[in-house]
């Protein structure tokens, strides 16, 4: 199933409830049509350079400067638009839409964006809307599978798991075979591992009761992930390790991790990353839970159109092209590592052609099917970067065994209330 529109919709109420607007900023001034409209785009993905040169090439009066995001950039543009500095431009994750329209820090493109909603899928045009605003350009969404070492498996005649308790049943019979190796890394910082099984479960963090916020980050699904998650670190069955590190990227090469679960953009960086393993890859599907068949998401990214961008239609034009036309649809999904927004990007030969890293196996089938097997029970809440925050320095306590995954759920679940209440909002603990 699709995501629904039904996390931003409950924003849109939740702010009118508690009297916040929502205002979009208008184009500070008119730009002189002698000069070339000059526009500043932060994002990272992978070759997003190249179209910003064809880009300008083809439209010599908006000039695009593109910076390649790194670090805590993702903070810094915060700073800056509150600044009055920000970039015009910037890839952003849909969970921290709602944050960013709450501070004012989004202009509405909807008088600019025209029928381009025809050439998305309906979820992720959902991802940037409001009711009728629009505040972005949807730009790739995160199904997720499992990418696994073929021939770890196979030297110890170990079956590749389809069930989570399978998984666990493989973890040890994987140490059991060699001590030197790991079923797969705990990185506490990594959230996006920790939602998609939490989606999977059919759980959220954020809901929507009548007026009233709902806050679940320590609900039955989201525990049902941490006890799994405890029982494998209690058992040293993964080995704690901070991803996207050069030591990280050691152990991959190295082989001493069995598996990797994540969206469909990572099977590019670890192509990137770990190129001497080339052909020893496979993709299956994330493991699912006792009696379910759904798959996990990890949320996607859109392009937004910050305040103080003094041409949004301008903004929104580029954003629109890069991540719609026809002509840049290939190259976002071969080269960025893109899993499409857009109707044409799933219709793209480039997303079922086979991948010779993988052993010429057509891994975005995995990905495909993931989509469609997403339960829609996610809801984006304006607190998005506390819980995760949160959770994230909690399970940097968990790794060294100062607290539990459950400690720091409930932890987190009532800081996240408090949040909320802080910023007007009508709040309650969900079930």
């Amino acid at each position: 199933m699709a995501r629904t529109r039904k996390g931003l919709v409950a924003v849109l109420a939740m702010l009118t409830a508690s009297g916040i607007a929502l205002t979009g900023c208008s184009a500070a001034g008119t730009p002189d049509s002698s000069e070339p409209t000059k526009l500043n785009v932060w994002g990272w993905v992978p070759g997003f350079e190249d179209l910003v040169d064809e880009w300008n090439e083809k439209n010599p009066d908006i000039e695009v400067d593109f910076h390649r995001m790194t670090g805590d950039d993702g903070e810094k543009v915060k700073a800056a638009v509150d600044a009055g500095a920000g970039p015009d431009v910037v890839q952003l994750s849909t969970h921290d839409l709602p944050e960013y329209v709450i501070a004012d820090r989004v202009q509405d493109i909807s008088e600019f964006t025209g029928d381009i909603e025809e050439r998305f899928t309906e979820s992720s045009w959902a991802s940037v809307s409001f009711g009728d605003a629009v505040y972005g350009i949807p730009q790739g969404i995160g199904p997720a599978g499992m990418m696994y070492r073929e021939d770890i498996f196979a030297k110890y005649d170990i079956a590749i798991p389809t069930t989570w308790d399978e998984y666990l049943e493989a973890a040890r019979a994987i140490r059991a075979a060699d001590p030197n190796v790991y079923i797969a890394g705990f990185s506490p910082s990594e959230i996006g591992q920790w939602m998609q099984e939490v989606w999977q479960a059919e759980g959220s963090w954020f809901g929507i009761d009548g007026d009233t916020w709902t806050v679940s980050v320590n609900s039955d699904e989201n525990k049902l992930v941490a006890e799994r998650w405890q029982q494998l670190l209690d058992e040293d069955l993964v080995a704690v390790t901070q991803m996207w590190t050069p030591e990280y990227w050691a152990q991959v090469n190295a082989g001493t991790l069995a598996t990797v679960s994540y969206a469909a953009w990572f099977p590019v960086q670890l192509a990137e990353n770990a190129a001497d393993t080339s052909g020893l890859w496979k993709v299956a599907p994330l493991p699912t839970n006792a009696g379910e068949s759904f798959a996990g998401e990890s949320g996607g990214a859109a392009n937004v159109v910050l305040k103080g961008a003094k041409n949004p239609e301008a903004a929104a034009e580029f954003a629109a092209w890069i991540n719609s036309a026809d002509e840049t649809q290939d190259r976002l999904i071969s080269v960025g590592g893109l899993f499409p927004s857009t109707l044409t990007g799933l219709d793209s030969p480039e997303l079922t052609s086979e991948q010779e890293f993988f052993g010429g196996q057509v891994i975005n089938e995995v990905f495909i099917e993931a989509a469609k097997n997403t339960p829609n029970t996610w809801v984006d809440g304006p607190a998005f970067s506390t819980a995760s925050a949160g959770i994230t320095d909690g399970f940097a306590k968990v790794a060294v065994g100062e607290k539990t995954f459950v400690q720091v759920l409930d932890e987190v679940q009532e800081a996240t209330i408090a949040a909320l209440k802080d910023k007007g909002l009508n709040v309650k603990a969900g079930s």
